[in-house]
């Protein structure tokens, strides 16, 4: 799976350079995601100066501020391999000579780096620097990993030099925009290809898996059966992602809209509770509890996107409640219905809140494995119907567990303002 983590720090940091005018942003988010991804020490940009003889810190995660302020790096051994367009990994910066300040590196932990150019239109103007806290050899996926980030990285820089006239600024702005949403179009299209491409093979794989573990094609013996029951349950896993994979495209490029008609919210829960959420939670030995009043206005959404936010939502309550009460309860509004999903489980730590809607975020108090994706679809679902999202933990009513809230309008405001 380390190929499927370098692709979604590539998303990450593509999506951040999409979607932001701040080139510090997305410098910072770089520096903190190649270390991350790569399971560094640390990362840093470094810019050449105007007369191109010494490099200065530009932005960097994971390194001291002692470390940052030991001086200018000038543009000779190392870094002249490297403004030549070359990348260079030295695997003890402690004793290789060609480093300036190896003490300083000792100090700071630092056991090898890899030094990689900034290019973009193909002239350096500065390097993105990588730290490891242990001696290690770099190998040319690595490398050719980070060369992609570092070009994400000069872009980000390009377009911040670019901006430096205020007068510019404004005029160049809304071009960019508009390319940069054709990227973000064509990457989305791209996304549901190579997803939809992915699925049938895997699936295929998946049918066959089973034919065998069902002894339809022989008796299995108790190894050969484990080997693929741990098989088919990653294939699982897979097609899992590739269907979230699928449904974001689908999602932002506004398909949801085209499937919105006049539906019975309460219909909608209760369909969900009786296809196996009510089962699920009585092998888990929680008690589920539906509160819906006796009438509820019809709301204009999707049918089937809104059941697959209160699965998610609620099969998330019992996965994470080993044993009490998980209840959804629905409030009748002037403009809108309000959902609540309460459980009185594990909770979410206070650190993870505000990033559980976020992309392959995964809160930090839960071992089990899974995309990453599920409260970020459900989020970009209800926004979609014009409505909001939020989460609490511990629950205010109980001082335990966590509450989901989500507000729908009655009627979509998208479709209003078209009407309007």
């Amino acid at each position: 799976m380390e190929s499927e983590h370098r692709y979604r720090t590539l998303y990450e940091i593509a999506r951040e350079l999409i979607s932001s005018l701040s080139a510090d942003k997305v410098l910072n988010t770089i520096v903190e995601s190649v270390t991350r991804a790569i399971d560094a020490k640390g990362c840093s940009l470094m810019l050449l100066t105007q007369d191109r003889k010494q490099l200065v810190h530009t932005v960097s995660y994971g390194l001291s501020k002692s470390y940052l302020q030991k001086g200018l790096v000038p543009s000779i051994g190392v870094i002249d391999d490297v403004l030549k367009g070359n990348s260079v990994a030295i695997l003890d910066a402690t004793q290789d000579q060609r480093v300036q300040y190896k003490e300083q590196a000792m100090n700071e932990g630092i056991a090898s780096m890899l030094s990689v150019p900034l290019k973009p239109g193909g002239k350096v103007i500065g390097i993105m620097r990588v730290y490891t806290s242990k001696p290690r050899k770099f190998s040319s996926e690595e490398i050719e990993f980070l060369g992609s980030i570092a070009n994400l990285g000069a872009i980000a820089l390009g377009k911040a030099r670019t901006h430096e006239a205020l007068g510019e600024t404004l005029k160049e702005a809304s071009i960019e925009l508009s390319k940069l949403e054709e990227d973000k179009e064509r990457f989305l299209r791209f996304l549901g290809i190579a997803a939809h491409d992915m699925k049938a093979p895997l699936a295929a794989i998946q049918g066959f898996l089973w034919v065998m573990l069902r002894g339809l094609a022989g008796e299995l013996t108790d190894k050969q059966r484990n080997m693929l029951e741990r098989s088919s349950h990653r294939i699982d896993e897979l097609l899992n992602l590739i269907s979230d994979l699928l449904d974001i495209p689908r999602i932002e490029t506004g398909q949801i809209v085209q499937e919105m008609e006049m539906i019975s919210l309460s219909q909608v829960i209760t369909g969900c509770c009786a296809n196996g959420l009510r089962e699920l939670a009585e092998q888990k030995g929680v008690q589920l509890t539906l509160q819906l009043p006796r009438s509820l206005s019809k709301i204009r959404g999707s049918g089937p996107r809104l059941q697959q936010v209160i699965n998610n939502l609620v099969d998330n309550a019992i996965n994470y409640t080993p044993e009490g009460l998980v209840t959804v309860r629905v409030k009748e509004l002037e403009n809108d219905v309000q959902v609540e999903v309460m459980d009185t489980g594990i909770g979410i730590p206070a650190e993870d809140l505000p990033q559980i809607f976020n992309d392959f975020f995964r809160a930090s108090n839960v071992e089990s494995r899974g995309t990453g994706l599920g409260l970020s679809i459900v989020k970009r679902i209800i926004e979609a119907h014009g409505g909001q999202i939020s989460a609490e933990s511990p629950c205010p009513e109980t001082n335990i567990g966590s509450i989901f809230t989500l507000i729908l309008p009655k009627q979509c405001q998208t479709e209003r303002r078209q009407r309007s």
